[in-house]
């Protein structure tokens, strides 16, 4: 199973070359190329699917977490070929699909697979990146800014290796909520609709704990 961005590994996408050596090695092996997308799917990044920035398509997907908006869905997505293989009762998950939570699943998929919400999903993240690199460069903090769409990555430098969690809870002081992917990575995945206004509001917030944070 490979994650084509990774997620709490430090939000890594893929190389196109080693996602395309994987779907090449499976082909060949007769073996089923399976994309973890907990995290990066359901438009996350600009696309429904992160594999679809790749144009390397998996045998299965498995979905979970945004597929449900915040109510509790996990999903198994595969090629038609392997689907005829599942009856009923063949496959069984705790989070799997019940009435309630495919009719919220198939609302949230009605509203992130349009082009209002994946286009806009890579204008806010623009918005982000431009900003976050900023504050990297003015504060020597981030040796790279990285992701796709909005799961963004701020890599921290040398200096401050291995010090994300002060980074969090230096926003928290300022009533800021933001994630981290390990010890060396502060990490950004903000509502996909989110208001510009909250962005700046939230970045301006997220700039004075980094200047409280470095003395700066």
């Amino acid at each position: 199973m490979i994650e084509p961005i990774q997620g709490e590994g430090g939000v890594l996408p893929a190389d196109q070359a080693y996602l395309e050596g994987a779907r090449a090695l499976c082909d060949a092996h007769n073996a089923l190329l399976v994309f973890d997308e907990v995290q990066s799917g359901m438009g996350r990044t600009g696309k429904l699917f992160a594999y679809m920035n790749y144009g390397v398509v998996p045998d299965i997907l498995s979905s979970a977490k945004s597929l449900g908006g915040g109510f509790p869905i996990g999903a198994m997505l595969t090629r038609e070929a392997l689907a005829r293989h599942f009856s009923v009762g063949v496959h069984g998950t705790t989070y799997g699909g019940n009435p309630l939570a495919c009719a919220v699943a198939e609302a949230v998929v009605d509203v992130v697979n349009t082009s209002e919400v994946l286009e806009g999903v890579q204008l806010r993240a623009e918005r982000f990146n431009v900003r976050l690199r900023g504050i990297g460069e003015r504060y020597g903090v981030f040796s790279q800014v990285r992701g796709k769409g909005l799961l963004i990555g701020c890599v921290l430098t040398e200096a401050w290796k291995g010090k994300a969690g002060e980074f969090f809870k230096m926003a928290e002081k300022h009533d800021l909520m933001i994630l981290q992917a390990g010890p060396d990575v502060v990490r950004f995945a903000p509502s996909l609709v989110i208001d510009n206004a909250d962005i700046d509001e939230g970045l301006d917030r997220f700039e004075r704990a980094v200047a409280e944070l470095t003395g700066a």
